[in-house]
């Protein structure tokens, strides 16, 4: 239903669609001051409506993780101490990304000619991008921060090494070397157990993850991590498409609302609109029929709510699979 046809029901519970059976023109002033009020109540409804019959959607996610040359080993927790540097070395890397904790100097050289020569590049460091010549001087940090870049080499062929100094004790972990280059170093894929992605912003609630991936394999995922900020981790090693079925938030309805627009809600919560929306509006002319309607959409509320919890239907989209 749309909302031009809610408030349309909703004129005609306060009385005010039709005087001695002709119809009150949409120009005429009292008319549109109600239909003015209309707009927050219809939101409020809405909104309020939804967390009795929840609104399903899918958000869906594509994974397929870039090797990191150093192999599994990269994501190991290392200490480091000062006069004890720790290499990690190979073949025609073009970017990196590594986490440490502490104050230290991270270096980067290019074998040529059976020479080990410094590097220069581009890293981000959750900031803003910088370039460095050799090495990046890490400072002003006690928990562990990721740096990710680009790295400038002569040729794909000679191998690359990355080296962590210790100024005093401090760890790494998630150390990668790259094969490929990026438009950016931010673009550069920060390396890590679980890969981070953000929810719509209609996100109100988690339901399940679905994955499709070889050979058209199709199951329920439970390895991902949720967060309060509605951030969703997925595990780092997982291909395949990722299918997040969440319960969402309707769209806001404000006096730039068209007219056409579709009301999210399920049809049993669009039918008791009416009676909220009616009785918000009619309230500062005449609060008796307020009142009246507003207690009429109370009760059906509440007979709703008997059924809790419950859900729109759910349509299986698998894409064909």
């Amino acid at each position: 239903m749309q909302l031009s046809e809610i408030f349309d029901i909703a004129y005609r519970y306060i009385n005010e669609k039709s005087v001695n059976g002709t119809d009150i023109s949409d120009t005429n002033g009292n008319y549109i001051d109600i239909k003015k009020r209309m707009y927050g109540p219809a939101n409020a409804s809405q909104m309020r409506l939804a967390g009795f019959v929840k609104i399903p959607d899918i958000y869906s996610i594509s994974q397929n993780p870039i090797t990191n040359l150093l192999g599994i080993q990269g994501f190991n927790e290392v200490q480091h101490f000062p006069g004890d540097n720790k290499t990690y070395t190979s073949t025609g890397a073009k970017s990196f990304s590594i986490e440490v904790d502490k104050p230290c100097v991270i270096s980067f050289d290019e074998s040529v000619s059976g020479v080990w020569t410094p590097l220069e590049g581009t890293y981000y460091d959750g900031d803003s991008t910088q370039a460095f010549s050799g090495s990046i001087t890490v400072t002003g940090i006690s928990k562990y921060t990721n740096y990710r870049g680009l790295l400038t080499i002569a040729s794909a062929s000679n191998l690359i090494r990355i080296t962590v100094v210790a100024t005093y004790p401090m760890k790494s972990r998630y150390r990668a070397l790259f094969q490929y280059p990026y438009a950016s170093a931010n673009d550069v894929p920060w390396y890590r157990a679980y890969i981070e992605y953000s929810l719509p912003a209609d996100y109100w609630q988690f339901n399940k993850m679905m994955r499709t991936y070889d050979e058209r394999q199709f199951t329920e995922n439970k390895d991902y991590i949720l967060t309060s900020d509605n951030k969703i981790y997925i595990n780092w090693h997982l291909t395949g498409q990722f299918d997040i079925h969440y319960w969402k938030y309707p769209t806001e309805i404000t006096p730039s609302t068209s007219d056409n627009y579709e009301l999210e809600v399920s049809k049993e919560c669009q039918a008791l609109m009416p009676w909220f929306i009616g009785g918000q509006a009619i309230m500062p002319d005449d609060s008796s029929i307020g009142i009246q309607l507003l207690n009429q959409y109370y009760q059906m509320e509440s007979e709703l709510s008997q059924d809790m919890p419950y859900t729109q239907e759910e349509s299986e989209d698998t894409d064909g699979w």
